[in-house]
């Protein structure tokens, strides 16, 4: 999928990206592209902070858990 302009971009080499599927209500999906949009972030960060958030003790080591630190 192509990025959205404006977006900040994820650095490469993140690695074992894998593909993450679910359904959602429209207006949840609605909530969530506002959410990522205002804060000029895609939508697979956005979920990467909600589940830094929710679970802040990530696996040691991966780079997630490292972004999540510096920012």
């Amino acid at each position: 999928m192509a990025g959205i302009p404006g977006r900040r971009k994820r650095q490469n080499g993140a690695g074992g990206n894998v593909p993450l599927q679910t359904r959602v209500p429209a207006h949840v999906k609605e909530r969530y592209e506002r959410v990522a949009n205002s804060r000029g972030i895609s939508l697979s960060r956005l979920f990467e902070e909600l589940i830094n958030h929710v679970d802040p003790h990530p696996v040691a080591g991966t780079e997630t858990s490292q972004e999540a630190r510096a920012s």
